[in-house]
């Protein structure tokens, strides 16, 4: 018997051997917005990589939203968004003035940030195969003063596609880059983000959770 998967660590490594021990044993079968690969360090690399705006070889240029996939083909899908807001170029990558914005890209707006989130999980929810699983990463975010908890938006967003939740771990983070620094703090600098594990659920799971 293994080491105990536990819910909260400080290293994505770690987070994801856990989710694929517990629930993808056969390994990812696909990312959904590859970056420059850098969730794939330790873990051996999907079979299927995309991005919007692939920076690494390899890659097949495609939307989360729009997969050139056929209906039930694949049986695990990593999402890992950009989640930063108030950025205009954040996709393309030429948002300069902010670190965060040009590494990672982002969204001008939360409408904009969830409406590709609510689509993406459609999409997942069409590709997957009955029983197939989805790793969603996400942060928290303060958004126009205010917080919004973004996970429990996925949470939703997912339940109401059908998809069962079927994990939920913490990534504490060790490092932030500095934030900017404007007047007096009104919120907690959000110092985690989190991996949602979803399952697709098979006609018997529907039932069951039906009962």
């Amino acid at each position: 018997m293994g080491a105990v998967k536990r819910s909260l660590y400080e290293s994505q490594d770690e987070i994801l051997e856990a989710i694929r021990a517990l629930h993808v044993p056969e390994g990812f079968e696909a990312d959904l917005t590859f970056g420059n690969g850098g969730f794939w360090r330790t873990q051996p690399r999907p079979r299927l990589c995309f991005d919007a705006t692939p920076l690494a070889a390899g890659v097949v240029e495609a939307d989360s939203r729009l997969l050139p996939l056929e209906p039930s083909s694949i049986g695990s899908a990593v999402f890992d968004p950009p989640f930063l807001t108030y950025v205009r170029g954040g996709r393309e990558h030429k948002d300069g003035k902010v670190a965060m914005t040009a590494r990672f890209g982002g969204y001008w707006s939360l409408s904009e940030l969830e409406d590709h989130y609510r689509e993406t999980i459609s999409e997942c929810w069409r590709v997957l195969r009955p029983g197939g699983v989805l790793v969603f990463k996400c942060q928290d975010i303060v958004h126009n003063h205010r917080l919004e908890a973004v996970h429990a938006h996925v949470l939703m967003m997912a339940d109401a596609e059908g998809f069962d939740l079927l994990d939920l771990f913490v990534l504490a983070a060790r490092h932030r880059m500095p934030g900017p620094q404007k007047g007096t703090q009104r919120h907690a600098r959000v110092f985690h983000s989190y991996f949602l594990v979803f399952r697709k659920p098979t006609a018997k799971q529907r039932g069951r959770r039906a009962a």
